[in-house]
């Protein structure tokens, strides 16, 4: 129980920290920036979209705080979650309530780190290595998942253990 409140309380902070700390940084840069400067990354790892108007450096923290409320109101809304269907029982469904929570906790901080790199390379204009990126994708794409099971696991039989030694 308490490493899930620890992973959740640290699923709302650090997305935060980190998004807000490169918009400040975005922010105190921001005349630095060249006349028309590159915002959106081609597959070759070079910008392949320019723009002149500065408020669209500030497409990664749109779409990064965007993403946070998104996966912060379907946190909220799976707490709701009374039933999950078929004959699950009560620790079952808070089992399934609290994977699906976890998973939007780590999907916040997944895309959070996404976009403080995007907007690093654009506070910067430097060239996006996505052999880097697309490594860590490929990592989260399957630590996320697992972890999650894990956590749940873990969850699940520390309730048990609680049940039987009532």
């Amino acid at each position: 129980m308490k490493l899930f409140k620890r992973v959740h309380i640290a699923a709302y902070a650090v997305p935060l920290i980190l998004l807000t700390t490169f918009l400040v940084w975005q922010i105190c840069t921001l005349s630095d920036l060249p006349q028309e400067f590159g915002m959106h990354f081609g597959s070759d790892g070079n910008f392949d979209i320019f723009s002149k108007n500065k408020v669209m450096a500030f497409y990664p923290f749109f779409a990064g705080y965007g993403l946070f409320v998104i996966f912060t109101v379907l946190s909220l809304l799976a707490r709701k979650i009374k039933k999950v269907g078929g004959k699950h029982t009560e620790q079952e469904t808070e089992g399934i309530r609290r994977e699906v929570i976890l998973m939007c906790d780590l999907l916040k901080l997944c895309w959070a780190v996404f976009w403080a790199l995007w907007s690093f390379h654009v506070i910067l204009q430097s060239q996006w290595h996505f052999i880097i990126n697309r490594n860590i994708t490929v990592m989260l794409t399957f630590a996320v998942p697992t972890f999650a099971v894990i956590i749940t696991d873990e969850v699940r039989k520390r309730k048990s253990k609680k049940q039987v030694e009532k």
